[in-house]
């Protein structure tokens, strides 16, 4: 009897920790883009009872110290990082969810870009300046889609401006044969000269694949600032994907959404 006993008493923790502890799933944030003028509103959902939102600003992982969430979070600075995250006492804390939200950049007069591919018009060339965009699904309209070799943009500022940096917002999603470009091309016009001068130059190489889809941002900075009312962008696509890939040497599809200057 004191046998059956002592197994009974022994079998209780273990039967008490393999109770099923269930991670909350991650907030909802809600928005109209990740792209704003002058400053935007961030709704977060979380339906679940006895937890608490928190979130931070910062880039940093956010705590029970961190603010909770009672009502919209007005976005103003450039490049604000909003994360948020779900607690309760009887649940493992949810992943976090995590949003970037860029501010527009110089006022864009008019601007002229290769036509992209028929199936994937997004709104023209204003795609790139009308503050909509960072949805990181292939079946949204806000994206620009092009399978050409090289994709040519000429942008016009209302007036000169003095800028260091060119902001690029390209859709990743490899599986979908959607790549990053792999080489940008910036020139400024210099009215002095009457001619375009080099502002930077970047190469990306896909040395291996990123899971999912992803807005990812490429920004080309300059040393010096630079005075200037246009600017020409070459793009130039990837035009064989690499071995890893399941359509090893096909041309890869390249996504635009926005373009900002600063």
């Amino acid at each position: 009897m004191k046998y059956y006993i002592l197994l009974l008493l022994l079998s209780l923790p273990i039967s008490i920790l393999a109770q099923d502890v269930f991670r909350l799933a991650p907030p909802i944030l809600k928005y109209n883009s990740i792209f704003f003028t002058n400053e935007t509103a961030v709704e977060l959902k979380f339906a679940q009872s006895e937890t608490t939102v928190h979130y931070t600003l910062n880039n940093s992982e956010p705590t029970l110290q961190d603010p909770i969430y009672t009502k919209p979070i007005l976005i103003k600075n450039n490049f604000t990082t909003v994360k948020a995250k779900a607690f309760g006492k009887q649940f493992i804390p949810s992943y976090n969810v995590t949003v970037t939200f860029i501010k527009n950049g110089f006022a864009v007069q008019s601007l002229e870009s290769t036509l992209p591919n028929v199936k994937y018009p997004g709104n023209g060339a204003n795609t790139l300046i009308d503050n909509n965009g960072g949805i990181n699904q292939l079946g949204s309209n806000t994206w620009m889609g092009f399978n050409c070799d090289t994709v040519d943009i000429v942008m016009n500022l209302e007036k000169e401006q003095t800028i260091n940096k060119v902001l690029f917002d390209f859709l990743q999603s490899e599986s979908s044969w959607i790549f990053i470009p792999e080489k940008i091309i910036v020139r400024w016009y210099d009215s002095a000269s009457r001619s375009f001068k080099n502002f930077g130059t970047e190469n990306f190489i896909a040395e291996k694949e990123t899971s999912g889809s992803l807005c990812n941002f490429k920004i080309i900075t300059t040393r010096s600032k630079i005075k200037t009312n246009k600017i020409s962008i070459t793009l130039i696509p990837v035009k064989n994907m690499p071995a890893w890939h399941q359509a090893k040497g096909e041309h890869a599809w390249m996504f635009i959404d926005e373009i900002k200057l600063y």
